[in-house]
């Protein structure tokens, strides 16, 4: 008896449900007992058979695909990045990896790391002082194998050029390098803070001629090989070279110190010139040793003046100094002939 609409063949009097496959991209999901509702129970019975295993095989493609997209644009945003990185524009360094190149171009030697470092400190003001640093520590040491002269030269001439007024300089900068080793060292005409540089070496002549120091100066145990010129030197605040050794001349012409001024234990090979020289607190001269002529013609000296132990072995007129309080003379030595003024102005020897 053929089989009623609706019927399923081989179950008389049943509808055969159809299970509804729904595709999603991360599967196939079966949802059962869904009634076809199609007419013709013979094309149901047909389509039964190969409509689910066409739905899974349609899942899986898709579901492929889809991963297979975004694969591909994770791929392109990697390619994207990585071209960004290293192609078209370079990368803008930052500031610190930009302070640790130039750090260890310049400890290498490298010129380029000396005006990198320059140019770090005309961009970034508050940098400067930490540039002028760098310069110093390298010219306090590094002779193990040699001075280099053309080295230290050029690190100095580039340490100047910030520290003498001009469309270049660095103000309130201080120079730190107790120990240096400075060759034709020239800080004439410079205007700097604080100036640490005991027991420094001065090859060749040192100059500071004219140049302004607004924090305290200590030379103390530096060893000027050659001539020192201070002419119109401005401390001002207190200034030190005792034990200081000069095996040239040394000239205090016409400096101003405006706190204390200390020479003690220094030792003069050469000429000492303090004509003119203005010391406006204490001045101690104890045990310094001067080997040529010691002028003090015009100085004034506005507080105690104390030349204990003092050894004058050549011509000195230390007696035409004006000084304004105390002066102390114990166990001083003079080898030679003690210059002064007589009320003409003429001078006559003692």
């Amino acid at each position: 008896m053929p089989s009623r609409r609706g019927d399923v063949p081989g179950l008389p009097g049943r509808s055969r449900g159809v299970e509804a496959v729904a595709v999603s991209p991360g599967g196939v999901a079966v949802v059962p007992d869904v009634v076809a509702g199609v007419g013709g129970g013979g094309m149901i019975g047909g389509m039964s058979s190969w409509l689910v295993p066409l739905a899974v095989a349609v899942g899986v493609v898709v579901w492929a695909g889809v991963r297979q997209v975004r694969a591909a644009r994770s791929d392109a945003l990697l390619d994207l990045h990585a071209r960004r990185r290293v192609g078209g524009r370079p990368p803008v360094p930052s500031p610190v990896s930009v302070w640790r190149e130039a750090n260890r171009l310049f400890r290498s030697g490298d010129r380029e790391g000396l005006l990198l470092l320059a140019e770090i400190g005309r961009r970034v003001p508050r940098r400067r002082q930490a540039v002028v640093d760098t310069w110093l520590a390298a010219l306090r040491g590094g002779v193990a194998l040699g001075l280099d002269v053309p080295w230290r030269t050029a690190v100095q001439r580039e340490l100047v050029s910030h520290l003498r007024p001009g469309p270049d300089f660095w103000p309130g900068v201080d120079v730190v390098a107790p120990g240096a080793i400075l060759v034709d060292f020239d800080l004439s005409g410079c205007r700097v803070g604080r100036v640490d540089l005991a027991g420094a070496v001065f090859v060749g002549d040192a100059r500071f001629g004219a140049a302004t120091v607004t924090g305290d100066a200590d030379l103390s145990g530096a060893r000027f090989l050659r001539h020192a010129v201070f002419t119109e030197v401005l401390f001002a605040r207190s200034a030190s070279l005792a034990g200081a050794v000069f095996t040239g001349n040394v000239s205090l012409r016409s400096a101003q110190v405006a706190g204390d001024l200390v020479v003690a234990g220094a030792k003069v090979s050469g000429r000492a010139d303090l004509r003119g020289a203005e010391v406006h607190g204490s001045a101690r001269f104890d045990g310094a040793r001067f080997g040529g002529r010691a002028l003090f013609g015009g100085a004034v000296l506005h507080r105690d003046a104390s030349f204990g132990r003092v050894w004058f072995r050549g011509r000195t007129d230390v007696g035409s100094a004006l000084i304004g309080e105390s002066a102390d003379f114990d166990r001083t030595r003079f080898g030679r002939r003690v210059l002064s003024r007589e009320r003409d102005g003429r001078r006559r020897d003692r």
